[in-house]
């Protein structure tokens, strides 16, 4: 199961949405540890200004915090590091 599919449960505006499985997939594709560390960093980033801004309950904010790090763990697990 992807890190999207996992995220289903989360109620999210599509362009939320999109931006969101766009992160997830470019740490899911990631080939080398700096590259998923580039892409969480670009994700939490993504994550705090959703949060400035309001646009999410901080209930969702801290799941996708925790899903973003879990699916990062994941995929450093995958390629060994």
């Amino acid at each position: 199961m992807s890190g999207a599919d996992r995220l289903a449960g989360l109620l999210l505006p599509p362009k939320v949405r999109k931006c969101v499985d766009q992160h997830l997939a470019g740490i899911e594709r990631a080939q080398a540890a700096d590259e998923v560390h580039r892409w969480l960093d670009r994700a939490q980033s993504l994550i705090e200004g959703l949060e400035a801004a309001g646009a999410l309950n901080a209930s969702t904010i801290e799941a996708l915090y925790i899903h973003f790090d879990d699916v990062a763990l994941a995929r450093l697990a995958e390629l060994g590091q």
